[in-house]
């Protein structure tokens, strides 16, 4: 884990409180899991990207100056109350001048005038700023889905004491060959994992595999025991009807609820079958192993 367990925080269950958040490593399959929970009418946020993104977190937590700095308890709790209030009552009208500046910052580090390449744009920020109640579904159970929540998973365990985290993990050796390199890039000092010039991405993304996803799961069986699972990809594509009941429950959903057939669109699976996999240290291939087996081996 990149910082230390966070003291815990003064917030209580809520009924503002998120219902669920989804993360994983970025291009791990979690839009598969988003669509499925909003088909079942959790309220997954309006200001969304193609895959299903919540683009107001993405600006409340994927700051440039975290990835040179980390994030201190106090920040991160305030980014989280910024986030539960914009999804339930709306931040227009509401900020504190602090709160304001703050938005403003962020806003300004985004394209099309800032630098800061992210996956939102300001108008993305703009939108949180002057976000309002929701129109319709506001008596829906709320959640996020956004690949990056696994990197805040302990502030945010705290911060929302009734949160349930589903973390998707999808097969090491394929995503060590995604395009999809923002978080290696970005987060993997945070999990011991050095940026070395020399060493090829495909084991840094390998390497960042193996260390978040342990830590994720190593937190999760410590401090949210009922409020966390990991589900593979690669097994929940290959046969969704077995895996369904294991992830109704979790969400404490009616027995009779069902998702829709065509959710999946599986895409990319096995495509390290097309890479030669000599690149890898025979150590990191062997930590890689060993964890793909613990998480195939999670019973549907």
């Amino acid at each position: 884990m990149f910082y230390p367990q966070p003291e815990p925080h003064a917030a209580t269950r809520s009924a503002s409180d998120p219902h669920v958040a989804i993360g994983g490593l970025g291009g791990s399959g979690t839009r598969v899991f988003a669509a499925t929970l909003s088909s079942v009418g959790i309220r997954l946020g309006t200001r969304l990207n193609g895959p299903l993104d919540n683009l107001w977190f993405t600006v409340l937590f994927k700051r440039a100056d975290w990835v040179r700095q980390r994030p201190s308890d106090a920040e991160v709790v305030q980014a989280a109350d910024l986030l539960r209030r914009a999804m339930t009552t709306g931040l227009r009208g509401t900020l504190s001048a602090e709160e304001h500046a703050l938005l403003i910052r962020l806003r300004d580090t985004l394209p099309p005038t800032g630098p800061w390449q992210c996956g939102v744009r300001a108008p993305d920020a703009e939108s949180l700023i002057d976000s309002v109640p929701p129109a319709v579904g506001g008596d829906l159970p709320w959640g996020w889905k956004e690949p990056n929540t696994h990197v805040f998973l302990p502030h945010l365990a705290r911060c929302f004491p009734g949160l349930r985290y589903i973390h998707v993990v999808r097969n090491g050796l394929d995503m060590a060959f995604s395009n999809n390199t923002w978080q290696a890039r970005h987060w993997s000092p945070y999990y011991g994992v050095a940026l070395e010039p020399a060493t090829p991405l495909s084991v840094i993304q390998l390497r960042y595999w193996i260390a978040a996803n342990r830590a994720a799961m190593k937190f999760g069986a410590a401090h949210m025991p009922g409020r966390f699972l990991a589900i593979s990809y690669e097994a929940y594509c290959a046969d969704p009807g077995r895996h369904w009941p294991r992830l109704r429950r979790f969400l404490g959903l009616p027995d009779d609820t069902h998702p829709p057939a065509n959710t999946l669109q599986p895409t990319t699976i096995g495509r390290s079958k097309e890479h030669d996999l000599s690149q890898f240290p025979s150590e990191t291939l062997s930590l890689a192993r060993d964890l793909q087996a613990e998480v195939d081996a999670l019973k549907p």
